[in-house]
């Protein structure tokens, strides 16, 4: 009788050891984006970042292991955030026009995973969504970069949508709150104050007849109303919209906002020409100096946004803003 108990108690403790040790399977994710629809059974073990932003993100999430190599496209190191900078640096650099490599790099690096803006992932760029389809490659682009009229949201969606993708979804969840925070602040820093007229210097488009701005849809026209102000071409349709100096002189804006692209000194050329063009050079806010630089980085969806919006509410609203 005591052997029998004795087994039963035995074989008691191994079923529950193999029952305690047991591993829930994990549902796949599946994933809207770009129109389509992915289904990922399990994380990437491997991860091409095609910007400075797309890697911060990443690391902010704990993937700095995933990343095999990134690609700079048109922003600088330094634009990356102090937090993230010497993790981001560490990687391997794709080469390429304009920091944009071609597709047969980003592929021979063996990568699963390509995160990317929408723009990487056209014929003119990096390479079609049906390119790395074609290679067996998942891609995610950052919703902000082609849906219609972007916010904030699309930027929290994509890192809880990364979050998924690589198993990370606590981190990624406190990230977003994390930001959120920060965005009900400076919008409660500013409110009640008169907006601040400015003009959103993005680039010359050629021979310094018309300048890129934006308009009155996209997440750069948002960004600035968050910030306090009050783009002097939301009247006009569209996200970027080009426009003459003497369109920008009839309508006097008291700061201008220079958008930072590509490396050291963008950002001083696009001042020096406002200086010296006749057409600009007695506006009052270049006469005044009242410039705000921002990097392009911050301009598009990515965790530096949240950044631009604070320093530019600083630069209107000196006494107000957080």
């Amino acid at each position: 009788m005591k052997k029998i108990m004795a087994f039963a108690l035995c074989l008691t403790l191994l079923l529950s050891a193999f029952a305690g040790g047991a591993v829930a399977e994990e549902e796949p994710v599946v994933i809207e984006n770009m129109g389509r629809t992915t289904t990922y059974e399990e994380a990437p073990e491997t991860a091409v970042a095609l910007s400075y932003s797309i890697a911060e993100i990443m690391v902010a999430l704990g993937l700095e292991d995933k990343i095999v190599a990134i690609a700079p496209s048109m922003y600088i190191l330094d634009q990356v955030s102090e937090e993230y900078r010497e993790t981001v640096g560490s990687f391997p650099v794709l080469e390429g026009s304009y920091g944009v490599p071609t597709l047969e790099t980003v592929l021979d690096t063996g990568a699963e995973f390509v995160f990317g803006d929408a723009y990487s992932f056209y014929a003119n760029s990096v390479g079609t969504v049906e390119d790395f389809e074609a290679a067996g490659v998942n891609i995610y682009a950052t919703e902000g970069t082609y849906v219609e009229d972007a916010t904030f949201e699309n930027i929290y969606n994509d890192i809880i949508n990364i979050g998924k993708i690589f198993s990370v979804e606590e981190r990624a969840e406190e990230l977003v709150a994390q930001l959120r925070e920060r965005e009900a602040s400076v919008e409660a820093s500013v409110a009640g104050l008169e907006p601040v007229r400015v003009f959103y210097f993005d680039s010359d488009t050629g021979g310094g007849v018309d300048m890129s701005t934006v308009g009155n849809t996209g997440l750069q026209s948002l960004m600035l109303e968050m910030a306090g102000a009050e783009n002097i071409f939301n009247d006009v349709e569209g996200q970027f919209v080009a426009v003459s100096w003497e369109d920008v002189v009839d309508r006097d804006p008291e700061y201008i906002i220079v958008c930072d692209y590509y490396g050291e000194g963008y950002a001083d050329e696009k001042i020096a020409e406002l200086k010296a063009n006749p057409a600009t050079m007695d506006m009052d806010a270049v006469v005044n100096d009242r410039f705000i630089v921002v990097p392009g980085m911050a301009m598009f969806p990515s965790l530096e946004c949240m950044d631009a919006v604070e320093l530019i509410a600083a630069g209107l609203h000196p006494d107000e803003a957080a």
